[in-house]
């Protein structure tokens, strides 16, 4: 699903989007800020609770980190070797203006109680569905193509790619991922490439075609 989904590069875009799920879905619009600020996903981020956003850090062991530490473990049992030793926790410093957005979403929440509780049971975290779901009205609404909660975690990477003189490898520790050729691909940054060469490369046909 992640690869399908692209980033929103309009900037006047991905601010009315913003607008419009803080207007009509607070849940949805705190949730997609989380996932813009930090670049977790929505299921390490579903079942936070107020006291997980209440300090200055985020920290998560994510849940496809888990995944993969459990076949690693699998897979050294079966051929008798050692597992890859446990990965450290991803750790966020919480940006200010989130991070005062949280505050006062938060304010008469008791430390206990999760971040986006379901209707459907107390202290309850909404499902994965039940976001999408939600997710699908702000796709309608700007008839978007190739959207979904994985653009925002791309959004992030790539503001930390630009934002850093276009360094890939900071966007590349920032999302935690072990090869610089996964980030560059999650970002679209070699098709970017390549149609920049494609662009300044000289026409050979240029004499030829009256140009």
């Amino acid at each position: 699903m992640g690869i399908k989904t692209k980033a929103i590069k309009d900037k006047e875009l991905e601010i009315s989007i913003y607008q419009y799920c803080k207007k009509y879905d607070m849940q949805l619009y705190i949730m997609i800020l989380l996932i813009r600020y930090t670049g977790y996903r929505i299921n390490d981020l579903r079942c936070l609770r107020k006291r997980d956003v209440s300090g200055k850090y985020l920290e998560i062991v994510e849940n496809k980190t888990k995944y993969l530490e459990q076949k690693y473990k699998e897979r050294a049992e079966k051929d008798g070797t050692n597992p890859k030793p446990p990965k450290k926790a991803r750790k966020i410093l919480i940006h200010p203006t989130l991070k005062k957005i949280l505050d006062e979403y938060t304010k008469d929440m008791e430390m206990w109680h999760v971040l986006f509780p379901s209707p459907r049971g107390r202290n309850k975290p909404l499902s994965y569905s039940q976001f999408d779901r939600r997710l699908d009205k702000v796709t309608k609404e700007f008839h978007l193509k190739d959207f979904g909660f994985h653009s925002f975690r791309k959004m992030c990477f790539l503001a930390v790619y630009e934002d850093n003189g276009n360094s890939i490898e900071k966007a590349q520790h920032y999302a935690g991922h072990t090869s610089s050729l996964t980030t560059s691909i999650y970002l679209d940054l070699d098709q970017e490439t390549n149609d920049k060469i494609t662009l300044e490369m000289k026409d050979p046909l240029r004499g030829l075609m009256g140009s």
